[in-house]
């Protein structure tokens, strides 16, 4: 019997993860360029899941295990600092956004400023399921009855790229994903499998919450390029600037960045919402030494900078 199961899987075709009797494939390994720029500091909150379809497993937190699959995937990039999930987890706890997943524009800006970050990442998962289907000829063996036995998983996820200083959406997209996988057996069963354990990533199902999440950071990516990297000024001492950012960011001695005075915030009356603030280029700061998480330049320009104001790569 395990003779002829073997001979039977062997001659099946193998797309996506592992269906039961047949050998499990590994998950494609996904590669980005090399990148020696300056690395933007993003935050992942929590997507809130919108999934109406039963989940395969009830143990399982889908909108958190694909946030952490997002983060981990962005930071394999080598472009960005991702803000640490614990970190993230007490400030968006603080400013109740734990409870929904989402952004609130009312409390972004806050949110944004304490992190650190350039931009948040937000989003909901919309699809998040996995069906087993018998198909084809059956085959027989000492009264047992086996059949073709098709995994099909379909993975939606909706991203959004939030200005962490005004809570605006900038852009969105609709990360997709579909796998299958066809073997000789009784079905496969996820059931008991830890999410984003190397034995979920084999299945179907893993392999296109994967894939979701490679078109999300491709899209992230993209979207990213025309966003300038931003620092800010910690202090001003004895006529130097230290910077928050140093070697973790990829900052080298001679990097020019253009000093902006931060204007008032601009809040709108009616909602009281944050509509921005009017930046004020006054000269640039040359980067002269370069520390671990912190820089010391010297600046040129008109005026004196204060902590607080920006900087920004020329």
């Amino acid at each position: 019997m395990a003779a002829f199961l073997s001979a039977g899987c062997a001659g099946m075709p193998a797309s996506g993860g592992p269906a039961a009797g047949a050998a499990p494939s590994q998950p494609a390994e996904f590669t980005y360029p090399k990148f020696d720029g300056l690395k933007k500091r993003l935050a992942v909150i929590r997507f809130e899941n919108k999934v109406k379809t039963p989940i395969p497993d009830a143990s399982w937190k889908i909108g958190e295990g694909l946030t952490e699959m997002l983060t981990s995937e962005l930071f394999k990039t080598g472009r960005f600092v991702m803000v640490e999930r614990a970190a993230l987890s007490d400030i968006v706890k603080e400013q109740e956004l734990g409870q929904t997943g989402l952004v609130r524009k009312e409390t972004a800006a806050k949110v944004g400023e304490l992190l650190g970050a350039q931009l948040l990442i937000a989003g909901a998962v919309t699809e998040f399921e996995s069906k087993s289907s018998g198909g084809g000829g059956g085959v027989g063996y000492a009264g047992f009855s086996l059949k073709l036995q098709i995994e099909n998983a379909h993975v939606g996820v909706d991203v959004r790229l939030v200005d962490s200083s005004t809570g605006q959406i900038l852009s969105s997209f609709n990360a997709d994903a579909k796998a299958q996988s066809t073997g000789i057996g009784f079905g496969a069963n996820i059931s008991g499998v830890a999410f984003g354990s190397d034995a979920f990533q084999k299945t179907p199902l893993g392999q296109a919450a994967r894939e979701a999440m490679y078109k999300a950071v491709m899209f992230i990516l993209k979207e990213m390029e025309a966003v300038p990297w931003t620092g800010r000024v910690v202090q001003v001492k004895d006529g130097q600037v230290y910077v928050n950012a140093g070697t973790n960011v990829n900052l080298k001695p001679g990097a020019r960045l253009a000093a902006y005075v931060k204007g008032e915030d601009l809040v709108d009356p009616g909602t009281g919402l944050n509509l921005g603030s009017k930046d004020t280029l006054v000269g640039a700061v040359t980067v002269t030494q370069v520390q671990d998480k912190f820089s010391i330049g010297a600046f040129a320009g008109e005026g004196t900078l204060k902590r607080g104001d920006l900087l920004k790569f020329q």
